[in-house]
């Protein structure tokens, strides 16, 4: 976090500065005895980033290595065995590419219906893949191999995109230090900060952004552990909206209001037609079911767009933006110590 945030500050506009009460609160709110040294040494990691910056600029590593060798003859045969519609649903939601005019047509409706993040294939797509593998495969450590070596090619053929390079980090990480660090806010901060060693410029990259941004967040609600599913699925749709917030309004100007509503939906269906393509598109013979669901998708995205409520919010300046995000993350830290307070209380009077 202080890493992008000094980014930011260097790089983009000096309000960023505004943000740095974050982590300097995260420190002081969950360490209650804090050592000078170490937070010369944190501070001076988050540093690197920057000095590397200045140095590569904008080169990146995973650049470097080609992979049109596997997505040429990937999106030529969808191309020649679909029809426009179903293989831009299945390029788009599978792999995040957009091959025609209609791909570019349902990406720019989704970007102005506030769902544009349900194309980035990430932690949420990949889940049901892991999933999949831990079912079939009962042995702990040889799913977990397995997940890492058919995630690793998934993310090569997706050119290590931030959602997907996200994922598979964290596994690398979760399988490898896993007796060092075991708390899993850790290991997400660790695969976000390889990422910008390995690619400064990745900071200003709305996809890395938003990706960590809404996983944190998925996460912290998924850890209030809420009796009410439906409640749950809500505020993370919600949550994951007010984020997107000040990318939206630098992308198009607008957020849409009509997402508060589908949102759920719109998540359900996406993740549902997900799993079905990308275990069955290269299954010609069910090519009937497959232009049903684009079909049915496309439908379903057009009809809602031709309802949508926009709210204009402009190019929102940096003074907002970081604003914004404390307003935000603030109550958050401040929930976290609150419950990490009473829990210790509780611990206590059951000992007594």
């Amino acid at each position: 976090m202080n890493s992008c945030i000094l980014m930011y500050i260097i790089f983009k506009d000096p309000a960023y500065s505004i943000l740095g009460v974050l982590p300097i609160l995260v420190i002081f709110l969950h360490h209650s005895r804090i050592s000078w040294v170490f937070v010369l040494i944190y501070f001076g990691i988050s540093i690197i980033p920057i000095g590397l910056y200045l140095v590569v600029k904008n080169y990146c590593v995973f650049e470097q290595i080609p992979n049109d060798w596997i997505t040429k003859p990937l999106v030529g045969f969808v191309d020649r065995k679909y029809d426009d519609n179903t293989s831009a649903a299945i390029l788009l939601i599978c792999f995040g590419m957009k091959n025609n005019s209609e791909s570019w047509i349902i990406y720019n409706q989704t970007k102005h219906l506030s769902i544009v993040y349900l194309l980035s294939v990430g932690g949420f797509q990949v889940s049901f893949l892991k999933l999949l593998i831990n079912k079939i495969v009962r042995h702990k450590l040889t799913s977990k191999i397995i997940s890492l070596i058919i995630i690793s090619f998934y993310c090569y053929v997706l050119s290590f995109r931030s959602g997907i390079l996200r994922v598979l980090l964290c596994l690398i990480f979760s399988m490898s230090l896993s007796k060092v660090v075991r708390n899993k806010y850790d290991i997400l901060a660790l695969s976000g900060m390889f990422t910008i060693f390995i690619e400064p410029s990745a900071v200003f990259n709305f996809g890395f952004c938003l990706s960590y941004l809404c996983t944190y967040f998925v996460m912290w609600v998924f850890d209030q552990e809420f009796s009410n599913v439906v409640l749950e699925m809500l505020l993370v749709n919600v949550g994951c909206l007010l984020i997107s917030i000040p990318f939206l309004a630098k992308m198009e100007g607008v957020v849409s209001i009509t997402n508060i509503f589908f949102g759920v939906g719109f998540s359900i269906i996406f993740g549902l037609l997900y799993i079905w393509y990308f275990f069955t598109w290269f299954l010609v013979f069910l090519k009937p079911i497959h232009t049903f669901l684009a079909n049915g998708l496309f439908f379903i995205i057009n009809e809602i767009y031709s309802i949508n409520v926009e709210v204009k919010v402009g190019k929102l300046c940096p003074y907002i933006d970081s604003v914004f995000y404390c307003g935000c993350l603030v109550p958050i830290l401040f929930i976290d110590k609150y419950k990490k307070n009473h829990e210790l209380r509780l611990q206590e009077v059951r000992k007594s």
